[in-house]
């Protein structure tokens, strides 16, 4: 399974080729015993369905209506398998950027909001909403399609993100950070199934997107963990109240050091509002 457009095929081909393997991964993840990695991976699948739909969503009629069905579709499965994923993301937080060991009474509470009585629930209509995905996938034709459309996409795609990055570092609020990771994710897809049609222009920006993503990640989740633990502040015990002062404290220095990350990496790779001019460009080597 390859989530790339493979040179040697046709590109409407290639889109249910792709589209097919990742609804057929996402259900034969539904069936681990692991319930929590299980709604995890599935929602990553339902990430790269989008983003493969809003690829190509603009080309003509038959693009933007497979991106509306597609999108509603598949953000319908990500929303259901959410309630759990988000007591999960805070607990992660905790954990990987500041260190469970560090704050004990802290992770404890977070451990406990995760419940997983409900997952397999969720799960179940995930897969059934999947299954329909699966019955659909084949009615979409995209005969036609170039790589010219693909590259068109990409340069959408860019534009999205270089605005969204402006925007982002101008007001550095928490709806603009979002904006800005949700775009960044796209253009990170979009990289990863463009990379074998141009690995110089489009492949060589998948190591530093990533690294971008996965800061926005961070500083979503750490704001997230900082609020949820402001605003129940009035019924920590005594112990966990004990650590909030300096849990605190470690986030804002973890802030501030992915802010730095986040800055470079958007000087890095939209240094230009036109993608044409972005490509000329070299591209440091990811740290």
């Amino acid at each position: 399974m390859s989530y790339r457009f493979h040179p040697q095929e046709p590109p409407g081909r290639e889109m249910q080729r792709i589209g097919g393997e990742q609804i057929s991964a996402a259900l034969r993840t539904c069936t681990q015993p692991d319930k929590e990695g299980a709604t995890h991976q599935i929602r990553k699948h339902c990430k790269k369905m989008r983003a493969l739909a809003r690829l190509l969503q603009k080309t003509d009629d038959r693009t933007e209506k497979y991106y509306r069905f597609e999108n509603a579709h598949y953000r319908r499965i990500a929303e259901l398998l959410s309630a759990s994923r988000d007591a999960v993301s805070l607990h992660d937080a905790l954990v990987r950027q500041l260190g469970g060991e560090r704050f004990p009474e802290t992770a404890a509470l977070l451990q406990s909001r995760i419940d997983t009585g409900d997952t397999q629930d969720a799960l179940q209509q995930a897969r059934e909403l999947l299954q329909q995905g699966a019955e659909h996938i084949g009615n979409h034709a995209f005969g036609g399609l170039d790589r010219k459309d693909l590259k068109r996409g990409y340069a959408r795609s860019y534009r999205r993100t270089f605005k969204a990055a402006q925007k982002a570092l101008d007001k550095y609020d928490d709806t603009a950070i979002h904006t800005l990771r949700k775009r960044v994710k796209d253009q990170w897809y979009h990289t990863r199934l463009l990379q074998t049609l141009q690995p110089k222009k489009i492949g060589r920006r998948r190591a530093r997107l990533k690294i971008l993503a996965s800061a926005l990640g961070d500083w979503r989740d750490l704001r997230l963990l900082c609020a949820y633990l402001a605003t129940h502040k009035a019924t920590l015990d005594a112990k966990t109240e004990k650590e909030l002062i300096p849990l605190l404290d470690s986030a804002r220095q973890r802030l501030e050091a992915l802010r730095t990350v986040i800055e470079r990496e958007c000087r890095c790779l939209f240094e230009h509002k036109r993608w044409k001019s972005q490509r000329k460009c070299k591209l440091p080597t990811a740290e």
